[in-house]
């Protein structure tokens, strides 16, 4: 349930009609974000044309159109825009509803140049879109190429370490079966000695 911004509702400064209107706070809630990063998108869509009620005092409240235009601006950086693409891409899809709502539409306009800078817009969107797109996939793809290099430098090095382990495991065993043997051969050495020492006397 959200606070309402000192009332219950204000009117509109567009067509008089009377609106539900919310405090920062109320769209950080819904949002998941912090109040400052609510008024640091605010200031960024209006610097771009976007339009947003305020208060005799200058203090902004909003809309639930509002709200959704800060909807379509996180999700926008959520998939991989820049904060500024995104709110530019934010003011493109506004305008692009308001055209509708206001009933001037690239279908229905009757020149090309009308048409023109719409669908050019459209264009570059689209060409943005696709250049994050393919930032995204060359980046995925040298992540993959790294972790790759990383578990064959990593199997490498097992390899290695254990075939140093099995060498010198090796080596000692040859060293202890060397010393046993001189070991054996001094016993024998000292038993031959005292036979030959008895038959003597």
């Amino acid at each position: 349930m959200f606070t309402l911004y000192r009332c219950n509702a204000r009117m509109n400064s567009k067509g008089g009609e009377r609106m539900k209107v919310y405090n920062p706070g109320d769209i950080a809630d819904l949002l998941k974000l912090k109040v400052s990063t609510i008024r640091k998108y605010s200031i960024m869509l209006e610097e771009l044309g976007y339009t947003f009620e305020k208060n005799n005092r200058n203090q902004r409240y909003y809309t639930d159109a509002d709200i959704i235009t800060l909807r379509k601006l996180v999700t926008f950086k959520d998939n991989g825009m820049t904060l500024g693409e995104s709110a530019e891409a934010v003011i493109l899809w506004h305008n692009g509803n308001e055209s509708e709502q206001e009933g001037i539409t690239p279908y229905q306009t009757d020149t090309h140049n009308d048409t023109k800078p719409h669908n050019d817009d459209i264009m570059e969107l689209k060409s943005m879109i696709h250049k994050q797109n393919e930032l995204i996939e060359g980046l995925t793809k040298r992540l993959d190429e790294q972790q790759e290099y990383i578990d064959q430098r990593l199997e490498e090095r097992d390899k290695a370490l254990m075939q140093s382990i099995n060498e010198s495991l090796e080596t000692r065993k040859q060293i202890a079966a060397e010393n046993n043997k001189e070991n054996n051969k001094g016993f024998f050495h000292k038993l031959f000695k005292r036979g030959s020492k008895g038959s003597s006397s």
